[in-house]
Parts: structure tokens; sequence; C-alpha cells
């Protein structure tokens, strides 16, 4: 996958960055397209002296400085900079690692970028490197010239250099961005969670908010095509039975849930934004059939959650919200992500249990505020059913069960395989199993006593 997502070079491309094809690349000669802020053309390679690496360095920083791009080696322009000819570039592995390699030296702090090699069928072994760059937001990012640092941006086609107050503002930027995306993170949460009812459920809820935006266009369009998408529909990656049945739109957002009113969800719901933001809630209790009360008085009133509903539900939300950033808002790059227990007060404790007989008890600690847990990571990692889902799910997870006393995702490990063993027979256990082979994820029936 790659990491930027650009709706103005896809739609130029006519396609996924990490599915342009050759013709595609000489569609861009036949077009005379030119370059811009966010597309610049080298007719070769970047050469081996030092130059010519300070070069590649400061292409690649001044993209992650501006609003990202891509560099093509192997399509050469004119005298007005438009795509003029294909001489293309010889492909190879170690062409590939020696610009990731030069990056690395030269730029601090190293932005996100990836390299793509697109051959040309009629010349195997040759053809065009496409190096792909999101907007970073680490910038600024700063390339090291002799012993100091200077910070390179676009404006339009060519490259200036940041000035000293420039530099002190795009770090202060950087801090402030920081803070804006855990503001907005807290905002989301606390938005879905006045929209649900608690009155008789306790939900697990996961909150993303890319670390740059994208957006899309919300409209009726958008609006139908989600509500084929989800009315009916069960949300979670093994379904539980809870499905969507209301859905409508808000302040630049879509919204789905499992209430029979627009104002009040219940059992399954999600706000997706437009900048590719999102929450999604998910019942982890119903504290009218309470389970099993475990080792707590049973007098006592308390959200009972065991803990592979907490794991599913965290699962689930990463998948969906992840899935909304990237191909509904276009985000790319990675994601600030945030889950909690709602609603937890000293009045309604929330507890953990662990109902099978392998990893111990979790024993009766309660928790009287929400635990919540922070973490970040790779949008396209959250996306795909495969082990960096399952890792992620791991990390999130933990960060949770921690506050009840207990170390780590029994379900999960943190390299993104799947204990069989803490998954029960009946609920999930076998349709956790097929799901796994499908996305390629290790089994195990290893224990963690």
């Amino acid at each position: 996958m790659v990491a930027l997502r650009s709706r103005r070079l896809e739609g130029l491309f006519g396609a996924r960055l990490d599915a342009v094809s050759y013709a595609q690349i000489v569609a861009l000669k036949t077009n005379a397209v030119s370059e811009s802020y966010d597309l610049e053309f080298k007719g070769e390679l970047y050469g081996g002296n030092d130059k010519a690496k300070r070069d590649l360095a400061g292409d690649v920083a001044a993209l992650a400085n501006t609003a990202g791009g891509v560099l093509l080696l192997g399509v050469a322009e004119d005298d007005q900079a438009r795509a003029a000819e294909l001489p293309g570039v010889a492909l190879s592995d170690g062409e590939v690692l020696r610009i990731r390699n030069i990056v690395a030296d030269l730029v601090h702090p190293l932005p996100t970028f990836d390299v793509r090699q697109i051959e040309d069928p009629n010349q195997p072994g040759h053809g065009v490197l496409m190096i792909a760059v999101p907007r970073s937001p680490s910038a600024p990012h700063g390339v090291l010239v002799n012993e100091g640092l200077r910070y390179p941006r676009r404006n339009g086609a060519s490259i200036i250099y940041l000035t000293e107050s420039e530099v002190a503002a795009a770090y202060q930027d950087r801090f402030d961005r920081r803070q804006t995306r855990y503001d907005d993170l807290l905002r989301y949460e606390r938005d879905l969670i006045s929209r649900l009812d608690t009155g008789e459920q306790t939900y697990v809820v996961v909150t993303l908010v890319p670390d740059v935006n994208g957006d899309f266009a919300l409209d009726t369009k958008a609006w139908r095509t989600f509500r084929q998408e989800t009315i009916d529909k069960d949300l979670l990656v093994i379904p539980r039975g809870v499905t969507v049945r209301h859905v409508t739109v808000g302040s630049r957002r879509l919204i789905a849930h499992g209430g029979s009113e627009p104002a009040k969800a219940k059992w399954i719901a999600c706000e997706l934004h437009q900048s590719g933001a999102g929450a999604f809630a998910a019942i982890a209790a119903n504290r009218t059939d309470l389970a099993r009360p475990g080792q707590v008085d049973e007098n006592t009133t308390a959200s009972r959650i065991e803990d592979e509903d907490l794991v599913l539900d965290i699962w689930s939300g990463l998948r969906l919200l992840a899935r909304h950033a990237r191909d509904r808002s276009a985000a790319g790059g990675t994601a600030t992500v945030r889950a909690t227990i709602a609603p937890v007060t000293p009045d309604l404790p929330a507890e953990l249990r662990h109902p099978r007989g392998f990893g111990g008890s979790l024993g009766s600690h309660q928790v009287t505020e929400q635990p919540q847990a922070t973490s970040v990571f790779d949008i396209d990692d959250l996306a795909e059913d495969g082990p960096g889902l399952i890792a992620a799910t791991s990390v999130l997870a933990a960060g949770l069960i921690q506050h009840f006393g207990y170390p780590e995702t029994l379900q999960m490990t943190t390299d993104g395989a799947i204990r069989t063993k803490y998954w029960s027979s009946q609920r999930y256990g076998p349709r956790v199993q097929q799901w796994a082979t499908q996305a390629k994820v290790d089994l195990t029936d290893d224990t963690v006593e």
C-alpha cells in the first residue's frame, strides 16, 4: 500500500497510487500534464554524488513539508515543465534501497514515503520509479547540509527554503497540530457518547483521527451509498446479531446506529466525519441481563464485561474507522486512536470477566472512572484484514485491560497472531479461526501461563 492519498493525483492518474500502471504514466505525456506543487518529473535517477543525494533528500522533504505529492523518475519534462518523454530508468530493489538509505541519512525527522517500481511491459527491468510522499504531521523536515539543517518546501513546481522565523513557526504548528488531534479525539468521542442510550447498556468506544485529514463530498449520493452499506448490517468483524436500524447525517458527518430514533443510539453506533475522523461504539454489557456475577456482590450495580467482547469491539472499531478514513475520505499515513468504556462512574463501576479456563481469573478488580488507551497506528494496517490489524487491536485492548489489573490481551498477540484458546467455542471460536485463515493471520494454541 502507498501511504499517500490524494484525490487530485488519483484523478489525474485515474487510479489509486498503489495501482497506477505504466499505461497511465504514458497518458501523462499524451495529455501534456504539467508539474505542480504535488507532482515532479525527473528524466533520470538521482546520481551518487553529494549534490545529487541532497537533491533527492530536498525533494522528498519539500513534499512532506507542504502538501505531499509524487516524484516520477523516468519522465522527462519540456521547457514548460510538461511531461514530454518517457526515457525510463533501470528498475531494481537495490536502487529502491539506495533511495531509502539516502533519505534516512539526510532528512530529519524521517518522513513517511513509499517507492514503487512501475515496469514498462515492453522493456523488462525498465520503467518509472514513483516516490510517493504524504504530507507529514511531523513537519518541518530538515535536510542535512554540512553541519546544519535546511528546511525546503514546495512553491508551485519549485522549491524554496524556510527562513529562521518560518522554521520556528513551523515547529509551533507541529505542536499545535498534535494538541488539536488530541482535542478532536476527545470531542468526537464525547459527541458519540452523548448520542448513546446508556440507561441499560455499557459500550466500548473507539475514536480515530488521521494525522493528516482527508475529505469527501457529503451529499445525497454519499448518504445513499452509506445507507446501502450499513442499514440492516452487523458492523462487527465477527457478527453478533446487532444491526444498524437508523442512518442519517449530522454536521459534516455520516451517522449510523442500532436505535430506532435519530437522536438516540443503542447497541451499535458510528459517526464518520468528512475529515476521515470517526467514532465507533458497540455494546459491551447489557445491565438488564447481567452475566454471572463473578466475585462481586450480586446487589452491586456493575457493568460486567467479558474480555473477548471488549477485544471484538475494539477490533471492529479500528477496521471500520480506518476504512472510512482511507477509502471514503482518502486519508493516508498514520492516525491517533483512543479507546474507552462508557458509562463508568463510582456509582456504576465496570468489571472485566474472563469466563474460560485458560489464563486464570481476572479477579474482582473494578474501575470507577472511564479507562482509556491511546496509541498511533498506520491507517493501512488497520484497514486491511491481516496481522497489522490484530497487532494494533492487541495493543489498544491491553491499554484498557490493564486498568482492570491484568497485563495483556489474551485473545491476540502484539506480533499479530490469534490465541485460539481464549475465544469461547460456542460464541466466537470457529468464526474467529475462519477469519484468521482468510486473512492469513497466524493461529496459536499457546497460553500465557
